[in-house]
């Protein structure tokens, strides 16, 4: 085993290109991992996929470092950041404007708002006037497919501090905070708040540290893992697979999900009785659909995270992906190269006093042989 980098050291917001900070993602990569996978294993034009982008943090440091992405997620909130971040407006100037026009258009449209259909539990985080402009801006935002006001839209909705758009608020799991402030000792956080002078300063400060020009286009698809696109000579797979029973995504993220489809997804969490035997087949059917696309000397490099299970006895997920490796024939043809181990930070932690994913392991598989063909018909 290698010695990694100190991740556990102190932040790097303060460095980080601003993108990273469009809009708040419970459980993501730490930026200093991703920047340290994408360059340690991979070189300039080599082309990355990850099947669990999450809110993009491998896509974007991938892009930087002048790497080919090809990204996908289940979960729109994910898809929308991941998209937001690498197919952005060309500079600030260029966002400025396309703000401008997406409010214009969403102007036009404010009328058609009838807030009687949004849900009452929505309904509750807004003044009905912010409400009503976020979403003719919501609305016109994905009638021209601009990913990125939306993302910037998501970025701003729901916290205390008076630069968002909800009433006083949790920023990251949506509840209000309505006994900590109430309202008849502060009026000001329950009055209307403009919508277009709060998107035009996320604009900017997201533009406080953009990445240089991306010198390749990138792809992300809204998919199942398990039905990823099919690409050939993939260099390297950086991923960090779903925490098992650790996260829920709807829960965790249901006012941005809502926002995003004026409805909730159908529940996509790990339901199964036995989640271990879920996680088992999620991950040999990813791995073993993406394995043969590997360049031989390329990587399956997967960040996981340990899973609280019962009584807080945790489930060791990297030793349940290890077995995943030994046991299948396709992906024999890969060896675990490196591991290495990092604490989670609270703040990315996702259950109440902590108790939720504390340790993640990276798993570094090279493709040392090349035993398996593909054809129409899959692995041969």
């Amino acid at each position: 085993m290698h010695s990694p980098p100190n991740w556990t050291s102190a932040s790097t917001t303060a460095t980080d290109c601003t993108f990273h900070q469009l809009a708040p993602y419970i459980g993501r990569m730490k930026t200093s991992i991703a920047r340290y996978l994408v360059a340690n294993y991979t070189r300039p034009g080599d082309l990355i996929a990850d099947p669990f982008c999450g809110s993009g943090v491998v896509p974007l440091e991938a892009a930087i470092k002048g790497r080919q992405v090809i990204a996908g997620d289940r979960n729109l909130y994910a898809v929308t950041l991941t998209k937001a971040k690498l197919l952005p407006p060309v500079n600030v100037h260029d966002a400025e404007q396309q703000l401008n026009q997406i409010w214009k258009i969403s102007r036009e449209n404010l009328h058609q708002q009838d807030l009687r259909k949004v849900p009452t539990w929505v309904r509750k985080f807004f003044h009905k006037e912010t409400l009503r402009s976020a979403l003719a801006f919501r609305d016109a935002c994905v009638d021209h497919q601009n990913h990125f006001l939306l993302a910037c839209l998501l970025g701003i909705l729901h916290h205390q501090r008076p630069g968002f758009l909800s009433f006083p608020s949790s920023h990251l799991i949506p509840y209000l905070r309505n006994r900590k402030y109430p309202e008849d000792l502060y009026p000001d956080m329950y009055i209307e708040r403009d919508v277009y002078s709060r998107l035009l300063a996320k604009v900017r400060r997201t533009f406080r540290r953009p990445p240089h020009p991306y010198p390749f286009s990138h792809q992300v698809f809204h998919c199942d893992a398990r039905l990823f696109p099919s690409c050939n000579a993939i260099n390297a797979v950086i991923t960090s697979p779903p925490y098992m029973n650790a996260l829920d995504y709807i829960r965790d993220n249901r006012l941005r999900l809502w926002f995003l489809e004026r409805s909730l997804p159908v529940d996509f969490d790990m339901q199964a009785r036995n989640r271990e035997q879920a996680y088992v087949d999620l991950m040999h059917a990813v791995c073993t659909h993406l394995a043969c696309r590997v360049n031989l000397g390329g990587y399956i490099i997967l960040v996981v995270g340990e899973a609280g299970r019962g009584r807080g006895v945790p489930s060791n997920t990297a030793q349940l992906t290890q077995r995943i490796f030994n046991s299948s024939a396709i992906l024999r043809d890969f060896s675990l190269h490196d591991i290495h181990n990092d604490e989670v930070p609270d703040i990315r932690r996702s259950r109440r006093e902590c108790r939720g994913t504390k340790v993640e392991t990276i798993l570094i598989y090279r493709r040392q042989r090349r035993t398996h063909k593909w054809n129409i018909h899959g692995p041969s």
